[in-house]
């Protein structure tokens, strides 16, 4: 278990309640950590996965459960299967798109599944490709690129070791506007970057 992971989700969950946007990268969260996100982020949009050996069916059946706002999800290099992808074939309603990336116990018929049962759903599976965009941002948006993931310009950045976790005194600034948070870890590092933008750019960088 990576308890780093669970500390710092669990305090996303608990502060941060308008996230539209979440990447999750190199880490192992526990099923309880994601429940939380998935049950108190409920205005999540954007969520990335991505090379987490504990992140299973279990967990992304939780995800298709609880996050009802969720349009876009990429999930790369986890331990998922056709079970777990299967689960989005009736979960998260609102459901644009999906992308599946170098999962290696999914197989190319769960994409039949799923846009068999919701046509208007675009999925993407490549269980081989290498190099994965996690989250779609154009050149014109100024960001900044972290462990293959881009993201826009960064207003501030809060590292977190060990048990350290965000400071409940974000919230009130999470709730007056859209909020991207990333997590990557590595070698006991997680590194919480938050991202603050006005409702002016709402609507742009609106592809995974």
């Amino acid at each position: 278990m990576n308890r780093t992971g669970d500390v710092a989700l669990a305090a996303v969950a608990e502060n941060s309640v308008n996230f539209k946007e979440l990447v999750i990268m190199g880490l192992n969260p526990t099923t309880s950590s994601l429940l939380a996100i998935a049950s108190n982020c409920q205005k999540l949009e954007r969520l990335a996965l991505c090379g987490s050996e504990s992140i299973g069916d279990a967990e992304v059946i939780c995800i298709a459960t609880k996050c009802v706002a969720l349009k876009k999800l990429c999930i790369k290099g986890c331990e998922v299967t056709d079970e777990g992808i299967v689960s989005f074939a009736w979960g998260c309603p609102n459901l644009v798109k999906i992308k599946v990336k170098k999962c290696k116990h999914v197989t190319t018929e769960v994409a039949d599944v799923l846009r068999s049962r919701r046509g208007s759903l675009a999925v993407n599976l490549d269980v081989g490709e290498v190099d994965v965009e996690v989250v779609d941002s154009s050149p014109s948006d100024g960001g900044v690129v972290e462990e293959g993931i881009e993201f826009p310009p960064t207003a501030s950045t809060v590292p977190a070791i060990g048990n350290d976790i965000p400071s409940t005194s974000n919230a009130g600034r999470s709730s007056a506007s859209n909020s991207r948070f990333g997590f990557l870890g590595g070698r006991g590092l997680v590194a919480c970057t938050f991202r603050w933008w006005s409702n002016g750019n709402e609507n742009s960088n609106d592809s995974l």
